[in-house]
């Protein structure tokens, strides 16, 4: 296969407290978010390392070719019957439309459902830059159940996406 790369396929694992400079950079480096976002993701880490509990936020780091190339946060939304959140997936620009944030969004599913999970839900922006996020959602079994106008501000609607984990209890 001459003259063509290969792509190593994602490999997914818990993150770890190495990981917290890397998701940071991965955050800053996308493209989509700013520094405040940066600051909300660290936070939510800081919370998962300092009290990794079910109920907490848990995190997933995509590996190629020996570096992180993004990474998810997901969790278990309290005061619910077995709900579970997807809070972020990022992947760095150069890493994207390789399978990644699908390999990510795959194992926070399947981590939730093998626990017991009975429903994902993922809040995301209706602009033109989230386009390819809906998409990812949409190709792995998410439908669009809700849509608030102008959640995020004028012209950028919220829409939420969910989907069923288990079709019992």
């Amino acid at each position: 296969m001459r003259g063509k790369t290969i792509i190593e396929r994602p490999e997914i694992l818990a993150s770890t407290a190495d990981d917290r400079g890397q998701i940071r950079q991965i955050i800053l480096n996308s493209k989509l978010f700013q520094e405040s976002d940066a600051e909300c993701v660290e936070s939510m880490f800081d919370l998962a390392l300092a009290r990794p509990t079910p109920d907490n936020y848990r995190f997933l780091s995509a590996w190629q070719n020996g570096t992180m190339v993004g990474f998810a946060c997901y969790g278990w939304e309290s005061l619910t019957h077995r709900t579970w959140d997807l809070f972020w997936v990022v992947t760095l620009p150069e890493a994207r439309r390789q399978g990644i944030g699908g390999a990510l969004l795959d194992e926070a599913v399947r981590i939730a459902t093998v626990e017991g999970g009975r429903l994902m839900v993922i809040y995301t922006s209706s602009t033109g830059a989230y386009a390819a996020a809906r998409k990812l959602y949409e190709s792995r079994k998410f439908v669009r159940t809700a849509v608030v106008p102008e959640y995020y501000n004028r012209g950028d609607d919220l829409h939420i996406y969910s989907r069923r984990l288990q079709e019992t209890l």
